[in-house]
């Protein structure tokens, strides 16, 4: 049975990819920095055929990454894929942002992936068509006001999933992101609390007139997971219902 670790998999777009995960017979490590979301993740997804697990970790530490995959070589026999999913977005003005705020989105939409694919590539270079997806944003691809650091971790990530893809594709470990647009998480259900965002505005905007599940993005990783991409690396898969092919994001 294969093994995947999914960072951020306790909730949001991250359960909903281990969801399918669990669902398609995968053992699924569910890493993320809140040990009762996690816990709360795990037992719901323990009635599939895969066995899921859960890890406190932090992708901004590199002695929490070492210490959760030191463990997962005790208990696993593989690692076979890792799904970088852990993000946050802290919204304000480029005038105003801080430093802090910036460095907290940077670490963890970016490097904190680029950590943890660092760490993973001993494993997975060991496993035969193992897989590596980033689950980015069409924030990487177009300006969105008052969102500086999360865009330009977005857009970084697409050019880390090129290079890496193309680092590793001779040692059989494929890169893929995958780039939502707005979808039903408590991230955006937060900007819409708070005022920043409107629900009824951004699905004007959207050609098929309304937000993406997360099950619907964790269907394009599972895809990007699967032999039915086996000649697919190093790209970015939209899945936003045409809002930025309609040019007014």
């Amino acid at each position: 049975m294969k093994t995947a670790l999914i960072t951020g998999g306790a909730k949001g777009i991250g359960l909903a990819i281990s969801q399918e995960l669990i669902n398609d017979g995968w053992n699924v490590v569910i890493t993320g920095r809140d040990a009762t979301a996690i816990a709360s993740a795990v037992a719901g997804l323990n009635s599939g055929p895969g066995k899921a697990v859960g890890k406190v970790m932090d992708v901004r530490d590199r002695a929490s990454i070492d210490a959760v995959f030191t463990e997962i070589r005790t208990e696993f026999d593989s690692l076979d894929s890792l799904i970088n999913c852990a993000g946050v977005i802290i919204r304000d003005e480029s005038e105003i942002l801080s430093e802090q705020d910036w460095n907290t989105v940077i670490d963890t939409d970016l490097s904190g992936v680029f950590k943890c694919s660092q760490t993973a590539y001993a494993d997975l270079v060991k496993s035969p068509g193992a897989t590596i997806v980033n689950v980015g944003s069409i924030a990487g691809s177009v300006g969105i006001a008052g969102r500086a650091g999360y865009t330009a971790a977005k857009a970084g990530l697409e050019g880390l999933t090129r290079t890496l893809g193309l680092e590793w594709a001779d040692r059989d470990i494929r890169v893929n992101a995958g780039a939502p647009g707005w979808t039903r998480t408590e991230m955006v259900a937060g900007g819409i609390k708070d005022g920043r965002l409107s629900e009824a505005a951004l699905t004007a905007r959207i050609p098929q007139q309304r937000l993406a599940e997360p099950s619907e993005i964790a269907k394009v990783v599972k895809f990007l997971m699967s032999t039915d991409s086996s000649y697919i690396t190093g790209q970015t898969i939209v899945v936003d219902g045409g809002i930025t092919i309609n040019g007014n994001t």
